[in-house]
Parts: C-alpha cells; structure tokens; sequence
C-alpha cells in the first residue's frame, strides 16, 4: 500500500562476524532478511556488499553464497540424504554426512531405522521440529555458503537443539558471516554486534553488555524475558 516499513536503517555488518537482528513482531526484521536476499529492491538507500550495490551483482551468484535456516523448514517428501543434498546435486554420501556431523544432525539420523534413506514424509511431518532445523542447517553448510542466515531458526525448539545449532555459530565465527534473527534474548547474547529495530528504524546497536549498560528497549527485552 505504499507504507515504508523499513526507515533511518543504517546497518553495517562485518565479514567473519554474528550480527544479531532483534525486535518486536512488525518491526522490520523479515523486510530487512528480504532486502538483503533481494526478494525487494530498497526504494531509497542502498545495499552495499563491499562497496558494491547489491543490484549490480548477479541475482544467481549472490544467491548461491547464502545459505539460509527459517522458522519454517521446507522439506520435500523424500529421503534424509536428498533433502540435505537439495543444492550441491551431485555430492557424496560422505559429503552429505559430513555436514550433517558439523549440524549435529548425524547422530539422529544413524538412530533411525533407514538412517539417511529415511523418508521425512510430506513437509518433513516425520521429524520433530528440532530435527528439521538440523536438516535445514546440514544443507546450509553443504552448500558452503559465506553468509548464513537464521531466521528465527531456534524460536520453537527444544532447548537441546537450540543450544547444538548455537554450538555451530560459534564454530563458524570468524569463517562465516553469520545473520542471526531472533526474539530470545538468549541467542543473540554472544553476537558482535546487535541491532535493534523498532517500528522500522534501528534504535540501538551494539554489543550486548553494552545495550544492557543503556538500558533500552534490548535491555528492556531481557527484563521481561527473564522475569525480572
């Protein structure tokens, strides 16, 4: 309807590092995860991938160098192996398995009866939630993509396996730059740099301590979160 949804957003994130998006449900975050996935254009402003505009660079390679981990996964109604094998055709099993280790995903999928033959069912009905995340990640990371981002990809799981996809964050730090959206507080406490988005402008950013220290909206989050 013409609305802005996104305004005074200015935010710089750094190769190797987690920035960590933050805010209240219409805030901006899914708009912002859009723009830089370039499902939109920005009407004003720009996206720059090291000084370059995003609208100069080729859909198809920047595309290819993201990997990305929803709240909701899409599985197809196929086998374990394929679904995680969905965007490297081609690879091999020991490839596949691989990056179900480094998504802590391998152990899981051993313990079922067809292990990596395991048909997941329509949608992946067959898997828990959690598991499903595990899929998702394993794909991410056989496509050896440079930018990884999650989408609310630890919001409805167990407290296991949101603290196991943590565990691979930390292990890429430095490797992969890592987008992390997210409303629990706990997952964005380690990131380097935090944004926070509030009615489509970003209001604060920077490390936790320090937004905890300016006891804001992030600060305020936390409060209520954790019951204090």
């Amino acid at each position: 309807d013409g609305a802005e949804i996104l305004h005074k957003a200015s935010v710089s994130m750094q190769p190797g590092q987690i920035t960590a998006i933050v805010g209240a449900s219409g805030a901006g975050k899914s708009t912002l995860v859009d723009l830089i996935l370039r499902f939109h254009d920005p009407r004003h402003g720009r996206i720059l991938i090291d000084g370059v505009d995003l609208r100069e660079i080729s859909l198809d390679s920047w595309r290819r160098a993201i990997g990305v981990v929803s709240q909701d996964v899409f599985l197809f109604n196929d086998t374990i192996a394929n679904n995680i094998n969905v965007s490297q055709n081609g690879a091999s099993i020991n490839d596949i398995k691989d990056a179900a280790k480094r998504a802590y995903a391998h152990d899981f999928i051993e313990g079922l009866p067809d292990g990596y033959e395991t048909d997941v069912g329509d949608r992946g009905w067959n898997l828990s939630g959690g598991q499903r995340q595990r899929i998702a990640l394993a794909r991410a990371i056989l496509q050896s993509t440079e930018i990884l981002i999650l989408d609310e990809a630890t919001s409805a799981l167990d407290s296991e396996s949101e603290s196991l996809i943590q565990d691979y964050i930390r292990s890429v730090k430095g490797d992969s730059t890592v987008i992390l959206v997210a409303h629990r507080m706990s997952s964005v406490q380690e990131a380097d740099n935090i944004v926070v988005l509030q009615d489509g402008e970003v209001v604060e950013q920077g490390t936790w301590d320090d937004l905890l220290i300016l006891s804001g909206v992030l600060a305020n989050y936390h409060r209520i979160q954790s019951g204090e």
